[in-house]
């Protein structure tokens, strides 16, 4: 029988998805969040009676404190992904537009504060429990030219990170993921064409995209293993730096 509830944020495919059939592999439950209501309609016949969804929009605080509470008995979270994120418009420094600015930083950063909140108020405890939140490597170079605001949120899920791990020890491990290229429908409006993308793999030591399955993978040793690892970072970028 199932012990763990994992709640699972921008859920309803590519690296979210990847980790929620994990879960269900495992045998425990996957609570799919997201505002896409469609797809995940889709992802939930995918994944069987150990998963659940609920449609909500990340950046906004009342809507997620809502679903979250909604999350009673055998469903109440014991472990939480913080994966829910967007690059962004592309923006030179000359040229900000802060409406984008406050867009991304909502559903990258301050969706991130708003879902741990409502996750430890509703949570259910159980041993070995863990959050894991989705960094990216642009978090530590700063990212694609034009993606500041991407760069620097995910620069501050590290740090954030760090505090959350300090804070929650000894009931509650914190570690984050930064994935570098993955293949993903997020991928598709970072590069020019499919020859600048092709230039950027050749320079990745393991010659190849990361998959949504490859991040999947280190988020379930993070979750369910590493039992004294916290405020860690693994990279899953296939080397690249």
């Amino acid at each position: 029988m199932s012990e763990a509830s994992v709640i699972i944020t921008g859920a309803a495919r590519g690296i979210g998805l990847a980790i929620a059939r994990d879960v269900v592999k495992r045998g425990q439950r996957a609570v799919l969040l997201d505002r896409d209501n469609p797809l995940l309609d889709t992802a939930l016949e995918s994944l069987g009676p150990l998963a659940r969804g609920l449609v909500v929009d990340m950046s906004e605080a009342d809507a997620v404190g809502l679903a979250i509470n909604e999350l009673t008995g055998e469903w109440a979270p014991t472990h939480l992904v913080n994966n829910a994120g967007i690059l962004g418009r592309k923006m030179s420094f000359h040229e900000m537009d802060p409406d984008e600015i406050d867009r991304v930083l909502a559903v990258n950063l301050r969706s991130v504060l708003l879902a741990t909140s409502a996750f430890l108020r509703a949570r259910r405890p159980l041993q070995s429990a863990a959050i894991v939140n989705m960094t990216s490597i642009a978090g530590v170079n700063g990212g694609a030219p034009g993606l500041s605001v991407y760069g620097a949120t995910k620069g501050a899920i590290l740090a954030l990170t760090r505090a959350m791990a300090r804070d929650l020890a000894p009931e509650i491990r914190v570690n984050a993921i930064a994935p570098g290229i993955i293949a993903t429908d997020m991928q598709k409006g970072v590069f020019a064409s499919e020859a600048a993308l092709q230039e950027v793999v050749t320079a990745i030591p393991q010659k190849r995209l990361g998959s949504p399955d490859d991040v999947a993978e280190a988020a379930g040793w993070l979750l369910f293993g590493a039992h004294y690892t916290t405020g860690e970072m693994i990279r899953v970028a296939g080397g690249r730096i």
